[in-house]
């Protein structure tokens, strides 16, 4: 099975404010909205947590999905820079994933790409907002695109690689304005990296880091359908977050089962 990763480099690039004006009531609303998850993810301490991915695919024509492996990492966030360290590593790496999985779907980035494009460099264009109940509460819904250009989103097969754009929805709590979830979608991969889909769901909650009670990525569910009819799909578990330091200690409490070889030719 060859590697198929995603992986986001941010455009560091921002949008200029508009001229003061009378703004409708929900423009003002998304204002307050992107203020608030600002503050948040501006000044997100150095922190760890452990990152567990459950991973499944189903072949072209086949009925059922199967679970291949289950994957397991520790992921640091410092200095706005995300590291990854493999199991029974002594030190978090600045590098690609690839040096740690060597084959199947693996995405990286996803703890600081979208919400930078969408709160902080503001690079998305919102093309609606709805109100209604995700999560079991009272939501306000924003629909966003954002272009090739300024996402930064990379979609890679084997040896192939495109730069696409990406559309989808994130709800805020109503009452608090903090982010509940981003759904995201590639828009227009080309044809030549063979896939017709990738869409990943992001759930976010407020975690205990240190003096600080911020948000944090929770889980992330990503399903990736090739142009054959096949699908893989990541289920990503967030969890143990603690204060980055030097002296943090990499462990794992369960068995990491790695991905299996390749089958063999008969």
């Amino acid at each position: 099975m060859k590697l198929l990763a995603l992986g986001v480099v941010l455009a560091a690039l921002g949008i200029p404010a508009l001229p003061g004006q009378d703004l409708p009531d929900w423009v003002l609303q998304l204002s307050r909205v992107k203020r608030h998850a600002r503050e948040n993810f501006q000044h997100l301490p150095d922190y760890v947590c452990r990152e567990t991915v459950d991973r499944f695919a189903k072949r072209p024509r086949a009925r059922a999905t199967e679970k291949l492996d289950t994957l397991q990492f520790e992921v640091a966030l410092v200095g706005g820079r995300e590291m990854l360290a493999a199991p029974g590593a002594g030190r978090f790496e600045d590098a690609e994933p690839f040096s740690h999985v060597r084959e199947g779907t693996f995405a990286y980035g996803s703890f600081a790409s979208t919400v930078s494009n969408l709160f902080v460099h503001d690079n998305a264009r919102i093309t609606r907002w709805r109100e209604e109940k995700d999560l079991f509460r009272a939501a306000l819904a924003y629909d966003f695109e954002i272009s090739e250009f300024m996402s930064g989103y990379e979609v890679r097969s084997g040896f192939l690689s495109a730069n696409t754009g990406l559309a989808g929805t994130f709800w805020v709590d109503r009452e608090t304005m903090d982010l509940l979830r981003i759904e995201e979608h590639a828009v227009a991969i080309p044809e030549y990296i063979g896939l017709s889909d990738v869409d990943t769901t992001t759930d976010f909650a407020r975690v205990r880091i240190g003096a600080a009670n911020v948000l944090l990525p929770q889980s992330a569910d990503m399903v990736i359908r090739d142009l054959n009819g096949g699908e893989t799909r990541n289920v990503t578990r967030f969890s143990a977050c603690r204060a980055y330091t030097s002296e943090s200690v990499i462990h794992y409490d369960t068995p990491v089962e790695t991905a299996p070889p390749p089958p063999k030719k008969k």
